[in-house]
C-alpha cells in the first residue's frame, strides 16, 4: 500500500510585491529580461518527473498544492500540463485535492 504524499509547486512569480509577503517570489522588474516566465512550467515539469524517480514508486498523491508567488501568472493551460504530468509521473489518488493560491487579477 502506497503513502500519502501531498505535493507543492512552487511558482515564484508576482505582479507586484505584497508588503507582507517573506516567500521567495519575483516581480517582472525584478527578474528582468533574462527570465522566461512562458516556459518556466516545462522546467518545473522536469523537476516533476525527477522528484517522481525518487517518489512515485512508494506514494500515491493525495494533494498537489500550487503556491507562490501567484501561479496562475503562467496561465491555465500551463497549470494543467503541469497536472498532467503528476498524473504521468506520480500514482495519483482519484479523489486528488487541487489547490491554486490565486490573485483575482491574474
Amino acid at each position: 500500500m502506497s503513502e500519502p504524499l501531498s505535493l507543492y509547486v512552487h511558482v515564484p512569480f508576482c505582479s507586484s510585491r505584497c508588503g507582507y509577503c517573506d516567500f521567495n517570489t519575483y516581480t517582472a522588474s525584478e527578474l528582468g529580461d533574462g527570465v522566461d516566465r512562458a516556459s518556466f512550467h516545462t522546467h518545473l515539469a522536469s523537476e516533476i518527473a525527477m522528484a517522481a524517480r525518487t517518489l512515485a514508486p512508494s506514494y500515491q498523491v493525495d494533494t498537489v498544492f500550487f503556491g507562490g508567488g501567484t501561479p496562475t501568472l503562467i496561465g491555465a493551460s500551463a497549470l494543467c500540463d503541469l497536472l498532467a504530468r503528476i498524473r504521468d509521473e506520480f500514482d495519483v489518488a482519484a479523489n486528488v485535492e487541487v489547490t491554486t493560491e490565486a490573485n483575482p487579477d491574474s
